[in-house]
């Protein structure tokens, strides 16, 4: 059989037919790669948190007083200002290293 397989020649109306063959077999390696990459991410998603919160934990004490002061002149200036995204922006600083505090020493 293998032999007859092997002399036929697929002519250009039976390469539609062929095709459409193929396509759900492309389909399920294309899920099971898609799949394949979701548990991938899933199982590397600790290691990164665990090396995020190395990395942050080890720069935090140098970084966090010039985040809150940064945070609290924006806050200021935009309630002086009466500018709403500025509000928003301090108050949004303020509240990351708040935030970064409690998951640093929880």
């Amino acid at each position: 059989m293998a032999a007859y397989l092997a002399r036929c020649v697929i002519a250009g109306r039976d390469a539609g037919a062929v095709a459409t063959g193929l396509l759900p077999a492309l389909r399920t390696v294309l899920v099971v790669a898609a799949c394949m990459i979701v548990a991938f991410i899933l199982l590397w998603l600790p290691v990164l948190g665990d090396r995020t919160t190395a990395y942050l934990s080890r720069n935090a004490p140098k970084f966090a007083p010039r985040i809150f002061l940064a945070g609290l002149g924006i806050l200021v200036t935009g309630l002086v200002t009466r500018l709403v995204i500025l509000d928003a922006v301090g108050a949004g600083l303020i509240g990351l290293l708040a935030l970064g505090y409690l998951f640093d020493n929880y």
